[in-house]
């Protein structure tokens, strides 16, 4: 069994493994919130990270402390099933177990039912949560039964100012009832869902202004921690832009879809270095909806951010 103490973490150094992948989702210089979603494997200039699902580099140990932090402080903040049938469960492990063999043969080996980590040094069942352990990402797992839809599963240990007590077991339209102008989308839900099961995989992406590069935004700060110093978005101190790399993997065996969220950063010094990123994102912040702003936190910090003559 992993153990999950994040004081005691075993680990092999990363120095072999690539950079993080930059993703820049706000060059086309316009915000939106429509679903954008790309074939999987789509090169985004990051070499073989773009072509495989789960990806290791340098900074995994960053996710695995987070991902222990977050279990050792309550686990049903970070993990919550809503009637998860034990077939999509089990077909959910046998996908992660393949990638993980197929796509890092010199990090994973297979030993009989069980996988042994090279990273975490662990021998890992063949149990969901125990598998999640080992990669950075986070999952998300909709279920459909009938005219029904469902989130059947979460487990996001780098939450973004939502927690996934509240998502659990609503359908998929009204999990993202809070978002300003996911309208649109809801309004082609069902079909949205169905492309996700029985078509793609797909890849997109969502970015927002953060003041901070930590991984847990939950919307609950932890016991002892100051709420306002949890929240973040304290622009004065500087800022950062946080990416979603979202996979979507249909399980049409079981009818169900996966939800693949990997979390990165591009600092305010990488994108004011570079014309191109710097002029895109002022693009996209000026045709960026007050709603959205709101909904972000950064609605009233944008003249803290940048100076008032590029806004």
């Amino acid at each position: 069994m992993p153990d999950n103490n994040a004081g005691n973490l075993r680990m092999t150094p990363t120095e072999s493994l690539p950079n993080p992948a930059r993703y820049t989702p706000w060059i086309s210089g316009v915000y939106t919130v429509a679903p954008g979603l790309r074939p999987f494997g789509t090169d985004f200039g990051n070499e073989n990270l773009d072509q495989v699902v789960f990806q290791f580099d340098s900074e995994f140990e960053k996710y695995r402390r987070n991902k222990l932090a977050c279990l050792a402080e309550r686990t049903s903040k970070y993990v919550v099933r809503s009637d998860l049938d034990p077939l999509v469960e089990k077909a959910v492990v046998q996908f992660i177990r393949s990638k993980l063999v197929g796509d890092w043969p010199n990090l994973f080996d297979p030993r009989g039912d069980n996988l042994w980590c090279n990273l975490t040094q662990e021998l890992v069942q063949a149990d969901l949560g125990e598998l999640l352990l080992q990669i950075a990402e986070d999952i998300a797992i909709v279920q459909v039964d009938g005219e029904s839809d469902w989130i059947s599963y979460l487990n996001l240990c780098s939450p973004s100012h939502w927690s996934p007590e509240v998502k659990a077991g609503k359908s998929f339209f009204d999990a993202h009832l809070p978002v300003p102008g996911f309208e649109r989308v809801n309004a082609v839900s069902k079909a949205m869902i169905d492309s996700m099961i029985h078509r793609g995989p797909f890849v997109r992406f969502v970015w927002t202004l953060e003041s901070d590069d930590r991984l847990n935004h939950h919307p609950e700060a932890p016991p002892g921690v100051n709420p306002a110093d949890w929240y973040g978005r304290q622009f004065e101190q500087g800022w950062v832009i946080r990416t979603e790399r979202q996979i979507t993997w249909g399980l049409p065996e079981v009818n169900a879809a996966m939800f693949f969220i990997r979390v990165g950063f591009v600092s305010a010094e990488v994108i004011r270095s570079s014309p191109g990123l710097w002029d895109s994102l002022l693009s996209a912040i000026r045709t960026m909806p007050e709603a959205s702003l709101n909904y972000k936190g950064a609605s009233g910090f944008l003249e803290k951010v940048f100076p008032s003559s590029d806004v």
